[in-house]
């Protein structure tokens, strides 16, 4: 699975907003703050990045919050347990999988 780094600044609403949809939907992430991590910064200016929020997925660069270029970039989508609502994370593109709940052991279909 693809990791995915949200370079951020403190004030910036497109940063909270980006952050808030990373939670709501479920997928991990690291924030690297560049007002209080000066090697966040060095990082941020090393990729030669040009705004905030600024987004690492695997090898990929995406600069502001493109929602749509984000979920497009993942190798993974995040999806509930039809049974229990626990969220996992399931590979994208392998056709029709059979998914058991980490949490409740259900045991269910689903196409990525």
């Amino acid at each position: 699975m693809k990791k995915v780094i949200a370079y951020t600044t403190q004030t910036c609403p497109h940063c909270l907003k980006a952050k808030q949809f990373f939670k709501d939907k479920g997928i991990p992430f690291e924030e690297r703050d560049v007002n209080s991590n000066p090697a966040a910064l060095k990082e941020f200016q090393m990729l030669k990045l040009t705004g905030f929020p600024a987004f690492l997925i695997g090898e990929d660069l995406v600069v502001g919050f493109d929602q749509n270029k984000i979920e497009g970039l993942l190798d993974f989508t995040v999806e509930k347990c039809p049974n229990c609502g626990k969220k996992m994370m399931l590979p994208k593109g392998k056709g029709k999988l059979k998914v058991t709940c980490k949490s409740c052991q259900h045991q269910f279909e689903h196409m990525s």
